[in-house]
């Protein structure tokens, strides 16, 4: 950097790896402009061997952020062509890399605390060791944006760093395009949550990488346009993820009339949806069945098929699937990620995948933190509740209620793809999203229910005929129970 040689920076195609980018590069920025960055599309994968050529032959220092851990075939080209590679990254680490830096907390003897943290906050927290060295300050531009990355990463949210920047991040965002996005997306900007960002802005933006447009998602980060430039990037993002919205509804209509609901793990492979969606598509399987699930489509090869996993809560999916024999390659967390495997092979794991969780029956009760009559439920009991689960994600769940004395008077079956179910009960509401009619039509009307879910307050502005803001007492309900 002193030397003001070429920098090259690679990503990961996720809201982390464009986060990751954004530190980096606008950092580097401050120091040279000979700063340059290359990616792939989701659809191409993490693999950087078809990036080699890109990189130009006068780079001194490859830099690659949120992956490559394990890429030691690129990175042995890359330092044989003169370059150093430096590697910022939290995935897992299954072999020595001899020819580049590595910044991981998760390599053997790392004594880093923080066994949590992604490649956003990683890559700030370079950023801040580089100022110690360059007497500079340039990193604290960017101390908004650590917490968000986390937060999409789905790392642990009971790490005290990481609920650190998170509050950072909801508190004190000042990045002009996600506060439009955020007010776009009818956000309170100066009362966010953990939910409103991963239920809001967090989609949309990944929407774009989805959809192998990842260069809209760079440019909205990078957030060097002008407030008019930003509201339209913002404008395309929200209507990118509508498009994904509808995507993901047809697709779990149909994978309900694939999946074999005797398998311990549902696997669907469907080679039409796309490596975008996979994994949304497998979360929706989990949620619908109770189960891991599996969604493929075809693999590099002909003989191949690659898609994402999703598990639960209850034992590491990751471990599992590299347990297999039946896999050739398993990547990720815990609890989401990807896998190959051939062809031939794909009744032999759902075979394998049975005999190895035969014993597991997952839990498919609900649980609460906390009972209610609706009587006790109000506007000022909701907002303290609600502070109290402000920052929550992976191993801080927000706060759910179980609400009694709830008096069903009417019913709407809403939305584009008529996926969500509203329930008028008196002095409030009870929503339930990502649903379908055949729910809608168990739920029982003037009849008396219970329901568990998490409490919220929406705020509606009426124009007309005279200004006012309409308060509603809303209950997002997991299930509810006539009694």
């Amino acid at each position: 950097m002193r030397q003001l040689q070429s920098l090259e920076i690679l990503i990961s195609s996720d809201f982390d790896g464009v986060t990751s980018l954004v530190i980096m590069y606008k950092y580097l920025k401050n120091f040279t402009n000979d700063v340059y960055y290359i990616c792939n599309e989701r659809s191409t994968g993490h693999n950087i061997n078809n990036l080699l050529d890109q990189i130009p032959t006068q780079t001194k220092l490859f830099i690659a952020v949120d992956s490559s851990s394990n890429d030691i075939e690129s990175m042995k080209t890359l330092t044989e062509r003169g370059m150093d590679c430096l590697i910022i990254d939290h995935h897992t680490v299954t072999v020595n890399n001899p020819y580049a830096i590595l910044v991981n907390p998760q390599q053997e003897g790392d004594e880093y605390p923080n066994k949590n943290a992604c490649g956003g906050l990683l890559t700030y927290k370079v950023c801040q060791v580089i100022d110690e060295c360059m007497n500079t300050y340039y990193s604290n531009e960017f101390d908004d944006l650590p917490g968000l990355a986390l937060l999409a990463d789905v790392m642990s949210m009971m790490e005290l760093e990481n609920r650190y920047f998170a509050k950072q991040s909801l508190k004190g965002l000042h990045h002009r395009g996600l506060k439009q996005l955020f007010t776009l997306m009818n956000f309170d900007v100066n009362n966010l949550s953990s939910t409103d960002f991963l239920f809001g802005v967090s989609p949309a933006v990944t929407a774009a990488t989805r959809a192998d447009n990842i260069q809209l998602a760079i440019d909205f980060m990078l957030c060097e346009g002008s407030d008019e430039e930003i509201l339209e990037l913002s404008k395309r993002l929200v209507s990118g993820n509508e498009k994904r919205k509808e995507i993901q509804s047809e697709a779990i209509k149909y994978h309900k009339t694939l999946a074999n609901e005797g398998d311990k793990v549902v696997v669907i492979v469907n080679p039409e949806l796309g490596k975008g969606i996979n994994g949304l598509a497998a979360a929706d399987l989990v949620s619908a069945y109770n189960c891991p699930a599996i969604v493929l489509g075809y693999g590099d090869g002909e003989d191949t098929y690659a898609g994402s996993f999703r598990g639960l809560e209850d034992f590491s999916m990751l471990e599992l699937l590299e347990s297999c024999d039946n896999t050739t390659f398993v990547a990720g967390h815990s609890g989401a990620g990807g896998v190959q495997l051939s062809k031939t092979k794909l009744e032999l794991l759902i075979q394998e995948l049975n005999e190895k969780l035969a014993d597991f029956i997952p839990d498919d009760s609900l649980y609460y933190d906390l009972e209610f009559d609706v009587s006790e439920i109000n506007e000022k009991m909701i907002l303290y509740l609600n502070e109290f689960y402000r920052i929550s994600g992976k191993d801080f769940k927000p706060g759910k209620f179980l609400l009694k004395g709830l008096f069903v008077s009417d019913k709407k079956l809403m939305g584009k793809q008529l996926n969500t179910v509203k329930i008028d009960c008196d002095s409030i509401q009870l929503m339930k999203f990502k649903t379908n009619e055949d729910y809608f039509n168990t739920v029982p009307v003037f009849a008396e229910v219970e329901a568990i879910g998490t409490l919220n307050m929406n705020y509606w502005k009426q124009y007309k005929p005279k200004f006012k803001i309409v308060k509603t007492m809303q209950l997002f309900i997991d299930d509810l129970r006539e009694v």
